[in-house]
C-alpha cells in the first residue's frame, strides 16, 4: 500500500482570519544608563555640532552650483556612543523629517575594532540647525529619576515619549558629534575600502528625487557613470568610477548620498576537462529524446550564453529564446559554463540515463548572457539581472531563474547587498506575480596553480562565507554535496553524502541569519594529491553534461555550486510542470520540504556535538553547510499512503491603519490566520505508540528595503513583513493555540496542554522560508491538526506615506506527515473524503 502513489493535496481557502489581533510581545530590552550630569553633557554635544558643520557655507555653496533645492542642502554628521552603550536612533529614516539616519555602525560589525564605540551618520539641513540646537537645549534642562531612565521599553519609539524633548535618547546614548568623513559612508566591511587613491568602482547609494543635481555634480567631478541607476523603495543605487577625493565631494556637493558599498559583475567557474565515454553517453541520449510541449516551463539560464545547436539541446532552446543584456556581446556560449548548465538543468547527469527507453522531456530552456565574454565588458550584477528578466518576460511564461553565478567584489557577510536586494525585489515582483530564483552560493577558491587545501574540509569550509546574492531571503539557494562512490582505489576528500570539498557555508556569518543555503544537490569530488596536502577535481566523480565545442567535443564534465544550482532549478521547473497550480512560493517550499540529510551529515553534526557544541549551535551548523539536506524527489513529486502531503496556498493583510475621530492612527498589524486541517486522526490513534514524523513549511517572498541593513534595526527592517507559524499542542484547544499568538483571541490561558517538544530547531530561522519537523508518537499527532499563520512587523509598518499597510501577502503553508512504510494504515484515504470539494485548487483529483 505505501508504494500506491498520489497527487500531493493542493488546498484553497482553508485559513480562517481573526476578527481582532494583537501580537504577543516579547522581552523588553533596556534604555542606556541615565547621563549624571545632562547640562554638561548637552553643552558638549553642542560644542562639538558647532564645530561639525564650520565649513557649512563652502558646503552649501557646492550644493548650490549642483542645483540642490536650498531646502535640501546641509551636511553630514556623525555621533559615536558612549563605551558599551548601543547608539539609540528610533525609527529614523533617510527620510525623515530634521535629523535624516544615513547609516549606523555596530560594534559587532567591525572585526577590526570589535570594542569600538557605535556610531550613527545623519544629514542634517541647513534648516533643521536650529531645531536640533533647541533639542540640546531642552536635553540639557530635562530632569528623571535614573531608574525611570534605565527601564523604559525600548520598542516605544516615539522621539518625544513621555513629554521628552525629540532626539533624546540619542543624545542620551551618544558620546560625540563630528563631521562625517567618506568612511562613515562606507557600509561593507572596513577592510574593503579602498585603500588606494586611484580610481575605482564604487556603488553609490542616494535618496530618490535628487537626479539632477547628482548627474550635474558628477559631471562637474568628471566621474564616470557605469551601468543603469537601480531603484528600491527609499534609494537609488548607481555604479561610478573615482577616486576616493572625487567621491568625498560628491558627497559634499550632491546632498544626496546615504551609504557607498562594493560594486560587482558576475563570475562563474569552469572545468576544462572532458569525460571518458563520451561517445557512447552521447548517442544514447540523442537517439531518445522527445522535445518538450510548446507550454512546458522553463529554466531560464542567467549565464554566459548557450551553444543552442547541440543535437540534446536545439529541441528545448530556440534561438528566438536567446538573449543577451548588451547587444556587442551576442548569445554565443564562449567560455562554455552555460551550456555545461543547460545540459544539466534540461537532463541532470547524462551518465546516469542508462535506459533505452524514449525521453519525454517535461521543460524548456531559455538563455539570457549576463557575464561579459572578456573583463573590459562587465555590467553591474544588479543591472544584468534586471535586464535579462525584462528580457524574458516580453513573452509571458510560467519559467524558473537559474543563477549559478555569484556577484564578485559584494560582502560575503550574509547582510544585503544591491545584488541579493534586486534579486529579492525581482522574485517578489508585485507580490501576485512572483518569480523563482535559484542562486549557487560559490565555491572556495582554487586553481591549477593554488589547489584547494585539504585542511579547510577539516571545518567544512567555515573561512569560506556564501556569496552574493545567494543570502537573498526570496531565493532558492543551493550548496553542493558529493553523492558518487568513489572506486575502491579512489582517496576522496569529501565522504559519500557530505559537503562537496568546495561549497562555501554561513558558518562566518553574524546572527540571527536566515537559513542558506536552502538544500544542497550534486556537486562532484575531489582527489586527494599524492602530497596529502592538496586536491584536485575527480573527473569520474564530477557530472556529465553538455559542451559548448559540439559537434567536435559534445560532452564535458561539470560539479561545484553552480551544476548543483542547475540540478536545482531543472528539479524545480519540473515540479511545476506536474503541478501547473503551485505558487512559486509552494515551488520553492516543496523543495526545501522534501529534503533530507544524509547519514554523512548527521554523522557530522554528531561529532560537533561531541566536540562540545550547544544544540542551537549543531543545529547552525548542520543547516549552514547543508541546508535542509537532499531533496528526496519520490516525496517532492507525490504522497503515498504513509507519507501524505498537503499544500495550503492563502493570503493575508498583515496591516492596517484604523481611523480615530477620522484620523488615520498609526499603522499595526491587523490578522493572524488559523488553518484547521484535514486529518487523519483515526489512523494515527490506531497506530498508538509508532514513531512518526511531522514537517511544516512556510513560504512566503517580501519586498526588501535594503537600506536598512545601514539603518538600526536591519535584521527586521529589511522586508515588508514576516509571517511564522505555531503548531496546535497535543491536549489543547484551538481557542487555546490561537491565543499563544493572539491576546484577543477567546479561550483561557489557564486550560493545561501537553508541552511543544519534539520540533528539530531549538528556535526557527527569521528568512522567508520557515521550516521544522516534529519528531514523537502517533497518538501525540493525533489532535495536532491546527496551524495559526502569524504576521510580524516589517518595514510596511514604518511607513504610512506608501500605503503599503493596504497591500495582501501570499504565502504557502506546506504540512506532511510520514508513517513507518511497514506501520500499516493509509493516511491519505483517511483524509482526502473529508475535505470540502470547494477547497481543492486543482479539482481534488487523487491518482498521479
Amino acid at each position: 500500500m505505501a508504494d500506491e502513489k498520489y497527487r500531493h493535496i493542493h488546498l484553497r481557502g482553508l485559513g480562517k482570519a481573526s476578527e481582532d489581533f494583537r501580537a504577543r510581545g516579547g522581552g523588553n530590552k533596556k534604555r542606556p544608563p541615565a547621563i549624571s550630569d545632562r547640562a554638561a553633557h548637552a553643552q558638549a554635544l553642542r560644542r562639538q555640532l558647532d564645530e561639525s558643520i564650520a565649513d557649512l557655507e563652502n558646503v552649501l555653496a557646492s550644493q548650490q552650483e549642483s542645483g540642490v533645492p536650498a531646502a535640501k542642502r546641509g551636511a553630514a554628521i556623525t555621533v559615536s556612543a558612549r563605551p558599551s552603550v548601543p547608539i539609540e536612533v528610533g525609527s529614523k529614516r533617510a527620510t525623515s523629517p530634521g535629523l535624516k539616519l544615513l547609516s549606523v555602525r555596530r560594534a559587532s560589525e567591525d572585526d577590526d575594532a570589535p570594542d569600538a564605540p557605535e556610531q550613527a551618520t545623519f544629514f542634517i539641513a541647513k534648516k533643521s540647525l536650529e531645531t536640533l540646537r533647541k533639542n540640546l537645549d531642552e536635553y540639557a534642562e530635562w530632569r528623571d529619576a535614573p531608574e525611570a531612565v534605565g527601564n523604559d521599553d525600548i520598542d516605544d519609539e516615539e522621539e518625544d515619549d513621555k513629554g521628552r524633548p525629540r532626539n533624546f535618547w540619542l543624545f542620551e546614548s551618544g558620546a560625540t558629534i563630528r563631521s562625517s568623513t567618506l568612511r562613515d559612508f562606507w557600509t561593507d566591511q572596513i577592510d574593503r575600502f579602498p585603500k588606494k587613491r586611484t580610481e575605482t568602482e564604487w556603488e553609490v547609494w542616494t535618496l530618490p528625487g535628487f537626479e539632477n543635481s547628482f548627474l550635474k555634480a558628477i559631471d562637474k567631478l568628471g566621474i564616470k557613470l557605469l551601468g543603469k541607476p537601480t531603484a528600491f523603495i527609499e534609494t537609488v543605487v548607481r555604479n561610478v568610477s573615482a577616486t576616493p577625493q572625487q567621491l568625498e565631494a560628491l558627497v559634499r556637493s550632491s546632498a544626496s548620498v546615504v551609504e557607498l558599498r562594493s560594486a560587482s559583475t558576475f563570475v562563474s567557474d569552469f572545468y576544462d576537462m572532458e569525460p571518458e565515454r563520451r561517445a557512447a553517453v552521447m548517442e544514447n541520449v540523442a537517439s531518445r529524446i522527445l522535445g518538450p510541449p510548446a507550454d512546458a516551463p522553463r529554466v531560464t539560464l542567467l549565464d554566459t550564453g548557450v551553444n543552442r545547436s547541440h543535437d540534446l539541446l536545439s529541441s528545448s532552446l530556440p534561438q528566438s529564446r536567446c538573449f543577451t543584456v548588451v547587444e556587442s556581446w551576442g548569445t554565443n556560449d564562449r567560455s562554455g559554463h552555460g551550456t555545461r548548465m543547460a545540459g544539466v538543468a534540461q537532463f541532470g547527469d547524462l551518465e546516469g540515463l542508462t535506459s533505452s527507453s524514449l525521453m519525454a522531456l517535461e521543460t524548456a530552456l531559455e538563455s539570457v548572457v549576463v557575464a561579459a565574454p572578456t573583463p573590459t565588458g562587465e555590467v553591474p550584477a544588479r543591472d544584468a539581472l534586471m535586464s535579462a528578466v525584462a528580457l524574458v518576460e516580453r513573452e509571458p511564461h510560467r519559467r524558473v531563474f537559474c543563477l549559478a553565478q555569484t556577484a564578485q567584489g559584494e560582502e560575503e557577510n550574509g547582510r544585503p547587498t544591491s545584488t541579493s536586494a534586486v534579486l529579492d525585489q525581482l522574485a517578489y515582483g508585485d507580490g501576485d506575480n512572483t518569480r523563482l530564483f535559484c542562486a549557487a552560493v560559490g565555491n572556495a577558491p582554487h586553481s591549477l596553480e593554488e589547489p584547494y587545501q585539504i585542511a579547510e574540509y577539516e571545518d567544512r569550509n567555515e573561512n569560506y562565507a556564501i556569496q552574493a546574492p545567494a543570502q537573498a531571503v526570496n531565493a532558492l539557494s543551493v550548496g553542493a554535496v558529493s553523492l558518487k562512490d568513489p572506486s575502491s582505489s579512489d582517496v576522496m576528500v569529501a565522504p559519500v553524502g557530505d559537503l562537496m570539498p568546495t561549497s562555501r557555508t554561513a558558518k562566518r556569518w553574524s546572527r540571527p541569519h536566515p537559513i542558506k543555503p536552502d538544500l544542497v544537490m550534486e556537486g562532484g569530488n575531489f582527489l586527494v594529491e599524492r602530497d596529502g596536502v592538496f586536491s584536485r577535481p575527480s573527473p569520474a566523480h564530477m557530472v556529465v553534461t553538455t559542451s559548448h565545442q559540439a559537434p567536435i567535443s559534445p560532452l564535458t564534465i561539470s560539479g561545484e555550486t553552480s551544476t548543483a544550482t542547475a540540478m536545482a532549478a531543472g528539479l524545480a521547473a519540473r515540479l511545476a510542470a506536474r503541478y501547473p497550480l503551485y505558487r512559486m512560493e509552494t515551488i520553492r517550499g516543496l523543495l526545501a520540504h522534501s529534503a533530507e540529510w544524509t547519514p554523512a551529515m548527521l554523522a557530522q553534526a554528531e561529532r560537533d556535538r561531541d566536540a562540545g557544541y550547544s544544540n542551537q549551535d549543531v543545529m547552525d551548523l548542520l543547516l549552514g553547510r547543508y541546508g535542509w539536506g537532499v531533496p528526496d524527489e519520490e516525496r517532492l513529486f507525490a504522497s503515498a499512503a504513509n507519507a501524505l502531503t498537503l499544500i495550503v496556498e492563502d493570503d493575508m493583510q498583515p496591516y492596517e491603519r484604523p481611523l480615530k475621530d477620522g484620523k488615520p492612527q498609526s499603522i499595526r498589524l491587523k490578522e493572524m490566520k488559523y488553518f484547521k486541517l484535514p486529518w487523519p486522526e483515526e489512523v494515527l490513534r490506531d497506530l498508538n505508540q509508532t514513531p512518526v514524523e511531522m514537517r511544516c513549511t512556510l513560504s512566503y517572498f517580501v519586498e526588501p528595503d535594503p537600506h536598512a541593513a545601514a539603518r538600526n534595526r536591519a535584521s527586521d527592517r529589511y522586508p515588508s513583513h514576516r509571517l511564522k507559524f505555531d503548531v496546535k499542542r497535543s491536549g489543547e484547544s484551538d481557542e487555546r493555540a490561537q491565543l499563544r499568538n493572539n491576546q484577543l483571541a477567546g479561550g483561557d490561558m489557564t486550560e493545561s496542554a501537553g508541552s511543544g517538544e519534539g520540533w528539530v530547531l531549538p528556535s526557527r530561522s527569521k528568512g522567508t522560508l520557515v521550516q521544522d519537523i516534529w519528531r514523537g508518537k502517533a497518538y501525540q499527532l493525533a489532535d495536532r491538526d491546527g496551524i495559526s499563520v502569524v504576521p510580524v512587523r516589517g518595514w510596511w509598518g514604518d511607513m504610512p506615506g506608501q500605503d503599503r499597510y493596504e497591500r495582501t501577502i501570499n504565502y504557502s503553508l506546506i504540512v506532511s506527515i510520514r508513517t513507518p512504510a511497514d506501520a500499516g494504515g493509509d493516511l491519505f484515504a483517511e483524509v482526502f473524503p473529508k475535505i470540502p470539494a470547494e477547497l481543492f485548487a486543482d479539482a481534488g483529483t487523487a491518482s498521479t
